[in-house]
């Protein structure tokens, strides 16, 4: 059977879907920072825990849940959050953001 041939052009627009992507990525793992630092200002507000050990066990369930109806392996998904939440924690240790002055 003939296989089909892999153009250079092809390559580079694949490879610049792929960055596409990869930048949505990371403007979506922003996103979920910003949203993070806001959950935690409300839990310093009201003085809860900042780390939930039973949302975040909870989470990791309902994302591998997703990952196999997205034909995503579950482990991979896991890691990929795990990763996430590890992030969560370091913003978690990082002193507390203050309003600027404006310039």
């Amino acid at each position: 059977m003939h296989e089909p041939s892999t153009s250079p052009a092809d390559l580079a627009m694949s490879r610049a879907a792929l960055d596409a992507l990869d930048e949505a990525l990371l403007d979506l793992v922003a996103r979920r920072r910003a949203i993070v630092e806001a959950i935690f200002g409300l839990k310093r507000r009201h003085g809860l825990p900042l780390i939930d050990p039973e949302r975040e066990h909870a989470l990791l369930v309902a994302r591998r849940a997703l990952a196999e109806q997205r034909g995503v392996p579950c482990d991979l998904a896991e890691r990929l959050f795990l990763v996430i939440l590890e992030g969560s924690h370091a913003q978690a240790r990082e002193p507390e953001a203050t309003p600027s002055s404006g310039s």
